[in-house]
């Protein structure tokens, strides 16, 4: 109660004193700086340009007829002022945001916009053409891909659905498990040859090509064919993964939805898949009703499930 009070008199007293009413548009983009710390960040974060940003704030402060940032040579710091505006700003985004899912829960029709989060690989190598045919197929929906690893904040709304590589999906949204995903051990062909790695050890000074893991040595390369290679360098993503491996840094255990398609690269003999991650295709509670977000996820799932072959290894 105390910081709702905060924010009607910030209200009365721009109106006392001139200053035009705030807006909630011109909020999330003071939120977005000021959790972010940049114009850059916040502008990444809203997907909106961040010259933008930097002009949407400049007016809002002039507006307001307050200071709210430090411009510093290492990005945004609030001043008193701003600290003040966030706390009381972050009593009511909650309330808001709920208000916002609230009504999106009640629409019944098939159009409008969907935000939807997933990796790059995923959106490119398996949902791509099932994305494209959806829009197709419901012209008076519009898909908004943010393509991130990152966890997105559905109660946000930073994204209505989030297809998610997990194995524990937060228990405040609502969704299915619509695969498990397989990996296997690739290299290139020429890799492959110079290090003999067919054999039961490999040779010369083969090694593994880096992985993002706090774990030293994971399970996965202590039950490998090859537990003591070393590993040289280290990428955090599977598309820099595969690369890497076509390329010929060394071998990568990558998914075999992008291994078995990428025709550079072999799988390491006995050529052996297992199962890696599970996906799921996720909602918050509020919206799971909402006609276009219901038919978005059943059409994903069954996207999946025509794809289970290449998902699990099955069609190398």
């Amino acid at each position: 109660m105390q910081k709702c009070t905060s924010i009607a008199s910030y209200a009365e007293e721009s109106r006392r004193e001139g200053k035009q009413l705030v807006n909630w548009d011109d909020l999330k983009i003071f939120l977005a700086v000021a959790r972010e710390g940049s114009a850059r960040g916040a502008a990444c974060k809203l997907g909106i340009h961040h010259s933008t940003i930097t002009r949407r704030v400049e007016a809002f402060e002039s507006a307001q007829k307050i200071r709210l940032f430090d411009r510093l040579p290492t990005g945004y710091t609030l001043t008193a002022a701003g600290e003040e505006l966030l706390q009381a700003v972050g009593s009511v985004e909650d309330e808001i945001n709920g208000i916002e899912r609230h009504i999106l829960g009640k629409d019944i029709q098939l159009k409008g916009d969907i935000r939807v989060t997933m990796s790059d690989a995923i959106a490119i190598h398996i949902l791509m053409p099932d994305l494209v045919n959806f829009m197709e197929t419901y012209p008076e929906v519009n898909l908004e891909l943010c393509t991130s690893y990152d966890l997105l904040n559905l109660t946000k709304r930073e994204a209505d659905v989030a297809i998610r590589i997990t194995e524990n999906p937060p228990e405040h949204l609502v969704g299915r498990k619509v695969c498990r995903y397989h990996c296997a051990n690739y290299a290139s062909p020429s890799y492959l040859a110079q290090y003999e790695l067919a054999g039961d050890m490999a040779g010369g000074s083969a090694h593994w090509i880096g992985w993002d893991s706090t774990v030293p040595i994971p399970e996965w390369v202590r039950k490998s064919q090859f537990p003591h290679l070393p590993v040289r360098g280290r990428f955090n993503h599977p598309l820099t993964q595969v690369a890497a491996a076509r390329a010929g840094l060394g071998i990568a255990r990558i998914p075999c939805f992008l291994g078995d398609r990428e025709p550079a690269l072999q799988r390491i003999p006995p050529g052996t898949c297992e199962p890696c991650h599970d996906i799921w295709i996720l909602t918050h509670k509020d919206l799971v009703s909402t006609v276009r977000i219901q038919t978005f996820m059943d059409a994903m799932a069954e996207a999946f499930r025509q794809k289970r072959d290449l998902l699990e290894g099955k069609e190398a």
